[in-house]
């Protein structure tokens, strides 16, 4: 009897401990489905929504969304009904939004129409033209001080070996002022530095956000020139493609920001030009290895086309003052919102001889929440295009991407084992 109860006893607990794992593993299971579904609905829901004043747009996301706007905030219209207090609308199904007040908004978003959600920006502007170009162009910008590439070693007139500047300056650093005096060039730094002697000499850096004051003491080398053994950049120069002028003459291009070759960080723009380029030769892209545009730039007053006065994520953009190149009424057109844009035939301008021409491609996918620069995927269809770059190479980013008449983008990247396909920006984001 007593090896029988024990015996049920055993079965009892393992019973317990069974339903118990079961449980967890139940409970586990579903918040990770939760989980896996918010993440997903938060992939598909753009950060944020333009619409044009006074004209209905069309917005079909298809999320179990519904969505609340103060109606008070910007005369907004739900399917041509207005309300006085406030206006909602249901993210599952396709909705007519129309709002006859300039500004930003927020709406608030709750899964289901119950549970609070989170908030988006509704952004409500003026409809615009712009005249897209496709223009081959060569940059030319100067950053915000000289930028620290590395830190490398001095061999000392004495024979040992130094490194002056290593765990003070770092990779991505901006050396504004020497001794309190601005540095302008490398050569004006350089003078600062041999000034100076073998004195500890005090630079200031933009490292990030901050402002810094380190101290560095430079080495008498072996030529006789006192060093502190630092890699360092002050201009940037390459080609790429003006994608557009805008009514008051604002040009914007390439599509994602300039960054240096070495650091691969944003360069802090001093000031900048923009020149026409000529191009020589084409390098066409095969899988696994990017094509390119190599041409001519002259760097003169004279041919300057604008000042570039911004470098950023989303490309570059400045005053164009070039007369032949600022904004034509008989060629402007609208821009296309992220939410008119279909998948499917478009074409893109650029430029690889003397003119520009126009080639065909196809959007592919349309990715509305896209973070990045990568809201479009696009494939080159176009015979002649494929025949003379491969697809798509470095040279062509900020070739506009045209669809219905309307400027929907610009090129940006290219997918490296298929050169005919690659990722486009949404013109919005640009602008």
């Amino acid at each position: 009897m007593i090896n029988g109860k024990k015996q049920i006893w055993m079965d009892e607990t393992t019973r317990f401990r069974y339903r118990t794992g079961l449980a967890i593993a139940i409970v586990i299971a579903l918040i990770g489905s939760v989980v896996c579904y918010l993440w997903q609905l938060d992939s598909r829901l753009p950060k944020s929504m333009i619409l044009y004043q006074n004209r209905m747009e069309q917005i079909d996301l298809g999320l179990p969304l519904v969505g609340k706007i103060s109606a008070e905030s910007g005369g907004f219209m739900v399917n041509g009904n207005e309300s006085a207090e406030a206006v909602s609308f249901s993210l599952d199904e396709q909705v007519s939004l129309k709002a006859d007040q300039v500004g930003s908004y927020q709406a608030d978003l709750k899964l289901f129409g119950l549970i609070p959600y989170k908030k988006m920006q509704v952004d409500v502007i003026q409809e615009q033209k712009v005249m897209p170009s496709g223009n081959a162009v060569g940059i030319y910008l100067e950053s915000q001080g000289i930028m620290v590439l590395g830190t490398t070693e001095v061999k000392g007139k004495d024979g040992f070996i130094y490194h002056p500047s290593q765990d003070i300056l770092q990779e991505g650093d901006y050396l504004l002022s020497v001794n309190q005096q601005t540095a302008e060039s490398i050569e004006g730094v350089s003078d600062l530095i041999q000034r100076n002697r073998d004195q500890k000499v005090t630079l200031e850096l933009q490292r990030g956000n901050n402002r810094i004051k380190v101290k560095v003491e430079p080495v008498c080398s072996e030529e006789g020139t006192y060093q502190i053994g630092a890699w360092l950049r002050e201009d940037t120069e390459g080609i790429g493609t003006m994608t557009c002028v805008t009514e008051d003459n604002r040009f914007v291009a390439l599509g994602h920001g300039i960054t240096d070759v070495d650091t691969g960080e944003l360069i802090h723009l001093s000031q900048g030009g923009l020149y026409p380029a000529t191009i020589q030769q084409i390098i066409a892209g095969k899988k696994g290895t990017p094509g390119e545009l190599f041409g001519t730039v002259i760097l003169s007053e004279e041919q300057k086309l604008g000042n570039v006065t911004e470098n950023n994520v989303w490309g570059i953009s400045g005053k164009m003052e070039q007369k032949e190149y600022c904004y034509q009424e008989d060629r402007g057109i609208p821009i296309a919102l992220k939410q008119e844009i279909q998948t499917g035939p478009a074409v893109i301008l650029c430029q690889l001889e003397d003119e520009v021409h126009e080639y065909q491609i196809k959007i592919e996918e349309i990715n509305l929440s896209a973070r990045d620069l990568k809201g479009l995927v696009l494939r080159v269809t176009d015979p002649e295009l494929k025949k003379k770059t491969g697809g798509i190479v470095q040279g062509l980013s900020g070739s506009p991407i045209l669809q219905d008449g309307k400027l929907v983008g610009a090129v940006t990247h290219v997918f490296v084992n298929d050169p005919t396909r690659g990722y486009g920006i949404f013109i919005e984001n640009m602008l």
